[in-house]
């Protein structure tokens, strides 16, 4: 029986070597399947790749680089608001949620203690982005399905509000809000953007690509929009030597996919004309979301003001939010909303000197990044850049989870490729 025992874990070890698998490669394709997972095991590719971790630091071979630390100063400061929150338990309860922001940070410092070549690091992102790739349009099939149960292509129109609500509520074994099901296609589309130019199957990616679009249209969300849009046209335009090919290729596709949202979901347009309506900001109208977010950002800002250097606390924000509600709009006080700005939030959690410390180490990565011409690492952090100028995704682990190991995982990069030159 032993002998039984040690010939299969020997079988096991050289299968695992001969098909060049490791740990590391397991845990890119446990993330690249992140927006198929369902919302309650989220954080399962987080605990498995801790554990990795925690193998990898026994085996350590040289000195921790600390530096990818800075990137978990947030969650730093949000331990220290505790001690000025009066509800500690909303507060703890924040901090569980928000725990990539230093798990994720801490995985890549004891990885920086492993020898990890670059030609390794490079096959692991690889494998994701492709992964990812058809991990997101399988739920773009899915979200086009459902699409079919509140209207037809054909002969109507679809009732954009009541499919987004379906998709809030939950579809098959997903049950995410449409701005991060628009997260995860945005990225997809990012990728597709980075590699189109030397891939071999430009057709396949031409209508992965329009597909994926149509539906990122077809959900509407539009500072995910914009956000995308920015950077995959700045992503592009780096990329293409032909600056005039790139940009009539970008109106094309953008033409594409307009004309049938346009023509089968009309409310997704009228989202769009309410930022140009001043009636959305006169007063908060639940139908519209530009007048709710203008609502919001005005109770924002107010109660920013009122404690402007350290904020209130991690746990005492959506009270302090709540007791402006009151006093503006019934709608907002029944909704309960955030702040809908992660800046905003960070303001009303720990003041400025919060809002700082945070901003550094994007704008140190983004330099990075950028000098390292790794493109496509500079357009997906600017891309959650933006996305937080219209989101609290740092608030909700399918956000957090999936920003804190990009961002993580692109420093570790382009640090570790750097440092080896």
């Amino acid at each position: 029986m032993k002998f039984l025992h040690k010939k299969v874990i020997s079988n096991t070890k050289q299968y695992l070597k001969n098909k060049n698998l490791s740990a590391t490669n397991f845990v890119f394709v446990f993330f690249s399947f992140f927006p198929l997972l369902p919302f309650k095991i989220k954080g399962l590719p987080v605990f498995v790749f801790a554990c990795f971790a925690f193998f990898v630091f026994k085996k350590k071979e040289k000195k921790f680089d600390f530096i990818y630390l800075i990137n978990s100063l947030l969650f730093i400061l949000y331990i220290g608001s505790l001690f000025y929150s009066e509800n500690i338990q909303l507060g703890l309860s924040l901090l569980e949620t928000t725990l990539s922001l230093i798990i994720i940070p801490l995985i890549f410092t004891l990885y920086s203690g492993y020898k990890k070549t670059a030609k390794t690091i490079l096959r692991e992102e690889f494998t994701f982005k492709y992964i990812y790739i058809i991990s997101s349009f399988i739920l773009s099939i899915l979200i086009f399905i459902i699409s079919f149960q509140y209207g037809n292509y054909i002969s109507t129109k679809i009732e954009l509000s009541k499919f987004l609500s379906r998709l809030n509520t939950g579809f098959f074994w997903i049950n995410e809000h449409p701005i991060y099901l628009s997260i995860y296609l945005s990225l997809s589309l990012l990728i597709i953007v980075s590699i189109f130019k030397n891939s071999k199957i430009k057709v396949l990616l031409l209508v992965i690509g329009l597909f994926q679009f149509f539906i990122l249209l077809l959900l509407s969300r539009k500072g995910v929009i914009i956000s995308f849009l920015i950077s995959s046209i700045l992503l592009f335009l780096i990329t293409q030597k032909r600056k005039k090919t790139g940009l009539l290729f970008i109106m094309f596709f953008f033409l594409i996919s307009s004309f049938f949202v346009f023509k089968f979901t009309p409310d997704t347009i009228k989202r769009f004309k309410e930022v140009f309506d001043i009636k959305s900001y006169n007063k908060v109208e639940k139908n519209s979301s530009t007048s709710v977010r203008y609502g919001v950002y005005n109770c924002a800002l107010e109660k920013i003001s009122e404690s402007l250097m350290i904020g209130y606390g991690i746990g005492d924000v959506q009270n302090e939010l709540q007791d402006c509600y009151k006093s503006k709009s019934k709608v907002l006080v029944s909704e309960n909303l955030n702040s809908h700005n992660q800046y905003f939030g960070i303001l009303l959690s720990v003041g400025v000197l919060g809002l700082i410390i945070f901003i550094i180490p994007l704008v140190i990565n983004l330099k990075l990044f950028f000098i390292r011409k790794d493109y496509l690492a500079f357009s997906i952090l600017l891309m959650f850049v933006m996305f937080m100028f219209f989101e609290n995704i740092l608030d909700r682990q399918s956000g957090v989870i999936l920003f804190s190991f990009l961002f993580n995982f692109y420093t570790f990069k382009n640090y570790s490729l750097k440092n080896n030159e």
